[in-house]
């Protein structure tokens, strides 16, 4: 059961997510080329948690649920993303994507964390950035930012900065890309390891089916993000352990947090799952989806609570330059993925 003090602040960052949801959803229902842009859900719950700051501010009833949102909930949707993660489809589908994927995320990975350095950023906030970057967009930077005990307008900068960015790409990169290469496939590499969220690359790769009526990008985009997901298991620890024996005493037996382990325990789940069962087994793959659904209302609530403890002036703090660099490093992972394929 939850403690009666802990509701109204609950009720209230989940009633933030299901009205992102509401959002999405209803944003979805636009007509192209409108209708076809991902729009995230914790980009939007941010911004809500960001106009509900002044009142939570003077609502302390609000701070015991929004604490638990912020807190074991945010865990807690860390943690499922481990089924989200297949390694038995990453083994039969990603040989021919592997090397482009290793090379773009570790240039990907440097890069970010060098130009945040020399902007100034934060220890905190440059890892952030370059998780996001790098490895899987928003999702990233919430997996990482409990690790890290990051400040609420560290994580709210960096997702900001990489949703709106993700955004850009989902709409440029097809019609850049149409212009460089011949072949589906081509495109779909690119756009897989270079485009942030999951679902900005699905767009990307489904815009340019349609539009050019080409076949193959999506399969090519989703094998090549599939890869690049799975990097979260090996990136996301070890930054979240490099930065914990750096700045918390230098101990060389700093240990995972619970929460990781959970997350890389239900990522084997899920591959052993597969390999058992198949992967078009049905109420396996509802499981599955209900899982996702799951995780992304926790996060959406996590990121609602976070915003609502930022206020303006923390967001100004930080400047233009860590936004810029993380602009530099994104722009720096699409040249060097259109190199490699082409």
């Amino acid at each position: 059961m939850i403690a009666s003090d802990k509701l109204p602040g609950l009720l209230i960052a989940l009633g933030v997510a299901v009205g992102a949801w509401l959002v999405v959803k209803l944003a979805g229902m636009l007509p192209p080329p409108l209708g076809s842009l991902p729009l995230s859900m914790m980009l939007v719950a941010i911004l809500a948690g960001l106009m509900l700051a002044g009142p939570a501010s003077r609502r302390p009833a609000w701070e015991p649920g929004l604490d638990l949102a912020r807190g074991p909930i945010l865990k807690i949707a860390v943690a499922l993303i481990g089924l989200r993660l297949s390694l038995s489809d990453l083994v039969q589908l990603g040989a021919e994507a592997l090397p482009l994927v290793l090379i773009v995320v570790l240039v990907g990975l440097g890069v970010t964390l060098v130009l945040a350095r020399l902007a100034g950023a934060a220890p905190r906030l440059g890892i952030l950035l370059a998780a996001g970057t790098s490895i899987c967009g928003a999702s990233a930077i919430a997996a990482t930012a409990p690790g890290l005990k990051a400040r609420s307008d560290e994580v709210c900068y960096a997702i900001a900065c990489i949703a709106l960015i993700g955004l850009a790409a989902t709409v440029l990169y097809p019609w850049a890309l149409n212009r460089l290469f011949d072949t589906p496939g081509q495109i779909g590499l690119v756009m897989g390891v270079a485009i942030h969220d999951t679902a900005q690359v699905t767009a990307a790769a489904a815009l340019h089916e349609q539009v050019w009526n080409a076949d193959g990008t999506l399969v090519a985009a989703t094998v090549a993000k599939l890869l690049r997901n799975a990097g979260m298991l090996v990136l996301i620890p070890g930054l979240v352990w490099a930065h914990s024996r750096r700045h918390e005493g230098g101990s060389a037996k700093v240990s995972l947090p619970l929460f990781i382990v959970a997350f890389m325990l239900l990522s084997a789940v899920r591959s052993g799952v597969d390999a058992l069962l198949g992967p078009d087994h049905a109420l396996w793959n509802g499981f599955l989806g209900v899982v996702a659904e799951t995780s992304m209302f926790a996060f959406a609530m996590a990121m609602a609570a976070l915003a609502a403890t930022v206020r303006p002036s923390e967001l100004k703090a930080h400047g233009w330059r860590p936004a810029v660099a993380a602009v530099t490093a994104a722009a720096v992972m699409f040249g060097v993925a259109v190199w490699f394929v082409g």
